[in-house]
C-alpha cells in the first residue's frame, strides 16, 4: 500500500510568498521519501500538476475578493466553467461587500472561513491517509485537519509557521485574545503541534502546560536554489536584502548607523551599496527616498529563483527583524535560504538569542536591531573582515525537517 498524506495549506505554489515556498519545499521532500500527496489549497494558487491538487475558494465575500484580486494580479489561469463560476461568485461577493459597507458592518479579513469550504470539499476525497499535515499562515487549515482527524480517526499534525499568540501579536486586545483561544484549541485537539523555533515551542509549552507533551518544534530549513556565480566586479560592498519591509522591520537604524560611520570619516557612499528586493510599505519607501546617502537601490518584488541568484551575486546578505517582542519567537524563513548561500549574513536581530546563536555558530554577524552602535560595529566588522570568512555549511534542510516531522507524528 502506498504511503499517502493529506496536506492542508491556504497558500501553496505561489512564487514570492514565503508561506507557500515553505510548504512547497516540504511537499517536494515528502514526495522524495515516497509519499503520495493530496493537497488542498486556496483558489488563488497555481496548480501543482505533479500531485493531486484541489483549489478551493473561501466562503467569505471579503476573503473571496482578496482571492480574486490575487488571481488577476498573478495571472492564474482557469478555463471554461471554472472561470465563469469564479467570475459570477466575484460579482455576488462584491455586491454583498458593498451592502456590508453601507451598513457599516465589518467583514474581517475572511481567510479563516476557508475551513468551511475546504472541509466540505475534502469530504469527497476521504480515505485512510497515513496522517494529515496542516500548515499556516491562516489557522483555517488546522481547523479542517482537526475535523477530518475526528471523522477518519487518524493522526494529524498542525504546524504554526508563526505563533498565533504572544506579545505584539494581534491587531488589538480582542484579536489577541481570539488568536490565543484559537491556538489553545488547535493544540488541544491536534495529535501533535509543531512550531518553527525552539523559543516558540518553549513559550507555548509554558502557556499551555496541560498540553505541553503535544508541542514540539521543527526548523523548516531550505534547499539552495539558483546557482553559484562569480560576483560582479564592484569596489563597493554589495549588501542585499531579500523580503518585505513593513512596520518596525525597516532600515531606519541601519541608515542612522551608516551616517555615524560617515561622521567618523568613512567614505560610506564609495564603500557600500544596498540592494532591496521585495515589497516595501509606502511610509518606509518614503523615508528611504529622503535619505541623502545615494547608496540604496530599490528593485521591487522578484521570484525566489531570481532572488537567490541575486543573493549569490552579493557580498553580504541583510537580515532584519521587527523591533518588537514578536521577534523573540520567530525566525524569518529567508534565514535558511541565506545560510545555504555561503555569503556573509549581517543580522539585525531583536531579543532573539536562538537566531543569534544560529548566525554566530555558522560564522555570521549578529547586531541588536534597536542599537545604533551595535549596527555600526557590525558594519565595521564587514569592512575589516578578511577576504574569506569562516562560514560553516548549513544542514538545515526540508529533508531534515521532514524526517523530524514524521518522527514526531509517528
Amino acid at each position: 500500500m502506498s504511503k499517502s498524506i493529506l496536506v492542508l495549506s491556504y497558500y501553496a505554489n505561489m512564487p514570492g510568498a514565503c508561506q507557500a515556498e515553505w510548504v512547497d519545499d516540504r511537499i517536494n521532500s515528502l514526495i522524495d521519501k515516497g509519499y503520495e500527496i493530496t493537497l488542498l489549497s486556496s483558489i488563488c494558487t497555481f496548480k501543482n500538476k505533479n500531485i493531486k491538487h484541489i483549489r478551493i475558494p473561501t466562503i467569505s465575500p471579503h476573503g473571496f475578493i482578496y482571492e480574486f484580486d490575487e488571481i488577476r494580479r498573478r495571472s492564474i489561469k482557469y478555463s471554461g466553467l471554472s472561470k465563469l463560476i469564479i467570475s459570477l461568485y466575484y460579482i455576488i461577493c462584491k455586491f454583498i461587500y458593498q451592502i456590508l459597507k453601507i451598513l457599516k458592518l465589518k467583514s474581517g479579513e475572511g481567510r479563516w472561513t476557508w475551513f468551511v469550504s475546504s472541509f466540505i470539499v475534502s469530504l469527497f476525497f476521504l480515505k485512510k491517509y497515513e496522517f494529515i499535515y496542516s500548515t499556516g499562515g491562516p489557522a483555517s487549515p488546522h481547523l479542517t485537519g482537526i475535523l477530518l482527524k475526528k471523522i477518519l480517526g487518524i493522526r494529524n499534525l498542525s504546524e504554526f509557521q508563526d505563533p498565533l499568540s504572544g506579545e505584539d501579536i494581534g491587531r488589538n486586545k480582542f484579536a489577541a485574545f481570539g488568536l490565543s483561544v484559537m491556538e489553545k484549541f488547535i493544540i488541544k485537539e491536534s495529535t501533535k503541534t509543531i512550531y518553527c523555533t525552539k523559543n516558540a515551542m518553549k513559550f507555548a509549552q509554558k502557556k499551555y502546560i496541560d498540553f505541553s507533551k503535544k508541542i514540539d518544534f521543527v526548523y523548516p530549513g531550505s534547499n539552495v536554489i539558483g546557482k553559484e556565480k562569480n560576483k560582479q566586479v564592484n569596489k563597493k560592498i554589495n549588501i542585499t536584502y531579500l523580503g518585505s519591509l513593513y512596520q518596525s522591520r525597516n532600515l531606519d537604524n541601519l541608515i542612522e548607523a551608516l551616517f555615524l560611520l560617515k561622521e567618523e570619516g568613512y567614505d560610506v557612499e564609495n564603500l557600500f551599496e544596498i540592494n532591496l528586493y521585495g515589497n516595501i510599505d509606502k511610509d518606509i519607501l518614503y523615508r528611504i527616498n529622503q535619505v541623502k546617502l545615494k547608496i540604496i537601490n530599490i528593485h521591487g518584488l522578484i521570484d525566489r529563483n531570481l532572488a537567490m541568484n541575486k543573493a549569490f551575486q552579493s557580498d553580504v546578505l541583510l537580515l532584519v527583524q521587527n523591533t518588537d517582542n514578536r521577534s523573540i519567537t520567530t525566525i524569518p524563513f529567508k534565514t535558511y535560504d541565506y545560510l545555504h548561500t555561503g555569503r556573509l549574513i549581517l543580522g539585525l536581530l531583536y531579543k532573539n538569542d536562538e537566531l543569534e546563536d544560529m548566525l554566530i555558530n555558522h560564522g555570521h554577524i549578529s547586531c541588536n536591531a534597536g542599537d545604533l552602535n551595535s549596527i555600526k560595529s557590525g558594519l565595521l566588522k564587514i569592512l575589516n573582515s578578511k577576504e574569506k570568512n569562516e562560514i560553516k555549511k548549513c544542514i538545515l534542510t526540508p529533508e531534515n525537517a521532514t524526517e523530524k516531522m514524521i518522527k514526531i507524528i509517528k
